[in-house]
């Protein structure tokens, strides 16, 4: 079946770069030029959780794009990383599984500078800030070290593989296939970990952060404006979020489904695999039209286009009367 097929994944996956990267680098120019002054607090982490979504897109996308062969956990990239620059397949795998979590890490950092710019300057947080920061941001790069050390014997990993699905496309057989673990706890525990650790550090600063503005409004420390500011961006950002979590949650509930039952199919693989990189185009669309700046550029563009293509009445009038003559004639 087609869907199957590794050139199914990469002409898919190199159609979403096509659309995404316009989006991404539109997304880009809001930001900095669309963000109000006084929202220039969030200029930064926001372009931060930007450049890190956008970076995981091309990655999946163009730069990587890893055939994935679940239950196993295994495959091989199809990308430029592959095909021009000779770049190894340990490597790549370590970097996409790196991004992922550079996401992660972002968005807790980005709830935790919300936390910080609004109430915790005066508090004892501003001196634990900078190494929850760095700690983060070092866990993101080190955890899956220890899974890149312990690569089993390929030899051994193949023969397992095939065990395990015997009807794995001849097509893909003949193909660099790559295993990382056949314990798959080397993988699981600091990933798992990761996730539960940025789950947790977001929910806490959201909550930080609702429970102040509570006490706030009720005290009367924030203007109103600024309050309804506030909340508005809060949302926007939670709706961002989410769309991420949704797509990424695909596909990790999947890979979690196939291994542990030891379900093949490279159908499924391959459109899982699909969904969970629209993650990319869906958060900037989600980040363009849920803040308000931003929508409002967004549909200053649109409005634009449609004046361009738009036919004057005049010239429409003329073509009209030119037709009607000659039917005439």
């Amino acid at each position: 079946m087609f869907l199957a097929k590794p050139d199914f994944l990469v002409n898919s996956l190199h159609v979403i770069t096509v659309i995404a990267t316009p989006l991404h680098v539109f997304g880009t120019y809001c930001i900095f030029f669309k963000t109000p002054k006084t929202m220039n607090s969030v200029k930064w982490p926001l372009f931060n959780l930007h450049f890190w979504c956008m970076s995981l897109d091309w990655g999946f996308t163009v730069l990587s794009v890893p055939l994935l062969i679940f239950p196993v956990m295994g495959g091989y990239p199809l990308g430029i990383l592959t095909n021009w620059f000779g770049v190894s397949t340990i490597f790549q795998i370590y970097l996409i599984e790196t991004l992922i979590f550079m996401v992660c890490t972002s968005i807790a950092v980005t709830f935790e500078n919300r936390y910080y710019q609004l109430y915790g300057k005066k508090q004892v947080w501003r001196y634990f800030r900078i190494p929850f920061i760095i700690i983060n941001y070092l866990l993101t790069v080190t955890f899956l070290i220890p899974a890149c050390l312990n690569v089993p014997d390929q030899r051994t990993a193949l023969e397992y593989t095939y065990q395990l699905i015997p009807n794995l496309p001849e097509e893909i057989k003949s193909g660099p296939i790559f295993v990382l673990a056949l314990e798959h706890l080397w993988v699981l525990i600091p990933f798992h970990f990761l996730a539960a650790m940025a789950v947790i550090e977001s929910l806490l600063f959201i909550g930080l952060i609702n429970r102040n503005m509570k006490s706030s409004s009720r005290q009367m420390t924030l203007s109103e404006n600024t309050m309804m500011l506030q909340k508005k961006f809060m949302k926007a950002l939670y709706a961002q979020v989410a769309v991420f979590l949704l797509n990424t949650q695909v596909l990790f509930f999947y890979i979690l489904f196939s291994v542990s039952s030891g379900f093949y199919s490279q159908e499924a693989n391959n459109l899982v695999f699909i969904i969970g990189s629209l993650h990319g185009i869906n958060s900037t669309l989600i980040m363009l039209f849920a803040h308000k700046p931003y929508r409002a550029e967004c549909e200053k563009i649109i409005k634009s286009g449609r004046d361009f293509f738009k036919i004057p009445s005049r010239t429409v009038e003329i073509r009209t009367q030119q037709a009607q003559a000659m039917d005439f004639s």
